[in-house]
């Protein structure tokens, strides 16, 4: 799918689901793509989000990303980006950009450990598995992006010991709009609050009250992105009390009002969700 930068360069964005034995695991791969132009600064964003393998490709140029209020420059060509609770603002002069983004069971099963040490963090992936390299050989060997990831995760998904399979269960608690309170998630769990958020920072990298707001507020905001006139309908569904309580959760995870990120985000970001709708049936 591609789309136009206010009348500029063009870009690609490609989203693929996984393959039946790691959709439990990952939320498909991406492919974000511009024609280089090392003159002319591109500026785009990601939304906040599960952990990330980003794989720069063919000899991009280097790009930055500013996650709340650390800087990463450049990035590294084979990235990991822990869980975010901010969105992520990046600087860039074109290139192609891979990646899969690890739910909170991915993380467990495939790496393992505590993830909030990453939290709106950026890591080079070969500080934790010395295969990035190879990961990055195999994707620029001209295979399918796609292909080359579900082999790589694959491989790696029976090196660890089967993860908890509460993880799972909170991740769908998570998603139902009908869940809004932290007791309810805990009880369902058979969890007390203080193992419940010793568990969600452990395995998904921050409080369950954040990743519920963070849910959320990306179940509205893409909403009201991509269908304006449904916002309203949309805050209501999401809990919202009123357009003040939006507001507040807009500062908190965007860094800014929609209006002002609107302006901020580039086309990939825009271009994205509707790629994202029609590979997976949903903009979140």
């Amino acid at each position: 799918m591609t789309g136009k930068d206010n009348g500029a360069a063009m870009v690609e964005v490609r989203y693929v689901p996984p393959g039946e034995r790691l959709a439990r695991y990952v939320t498909g791969y991406h492919r974000f793509a511009a024609p280089v132009c090392p003159t002319r600064e591109m500026r785009d964003a990601f939304f906040p989000s599960v952990a990330t393998i980003r794989v720069s490709l063919r000899n991009s140029p280097s790009w930055s990303l500013r996650i709340g209020s650390r800087l990463v420059d450049p990035m590294p060509a084979v990235a990991l980006t822990g869980p975010t609770s901010y969105a992520g603002y990046l600087t860039c002069h074109g290139g192609e950009l891979v990646g899969v983004g690890l739910l909170p069971l991915g993380w467990a099963q495939i790496f393992g450990g505590d993830v909030s040490r990453y939290a709106n963090r950026v890591i080079a992936l070969d500080d934790i598995d010395p295969g990035a390299t190879m990961l990055r050989e195999a994707l620029e060997s001209g295979q399918p992006f796609d292909a080359v990831f579900e082999a790589w995760l694959e491989a790696r998904l029976d090196r660890r010991p089967p993860a908890d399979p509460r993880i799972e269960v909170l991740c769908e608690l998570l998603r139902d709009p009908a869940t809004t309170r932290i007791e309810s998630v805990a009880e369902a769990l058979d969890l007390s609050p203080r193992a419940l958020a010793a568990m969600t920072r452990f395995n998904f990298g921050f409080t369950p009250k954040l990743l519920l707001r963070r849910t959320r507020f990306l179940r509205a905001v893409t909403t009201v992105l991509t269908e304006p006139e449904a916002g309203p309908a949309a805050l209501e569904a999401a809990g919202y009390w009123d357009r003040s309580h939006f507001l507040r959760d807009s500062h908190l995870f965007l860094g800014c009002s929609v209006r002002e990120f609107t302006r901020r985000r580039g086309p990939h970001n825009q271009v994205a969700i509707m790629a994202r709708v029609q590979a997976f049936g949903t903009p979140v």
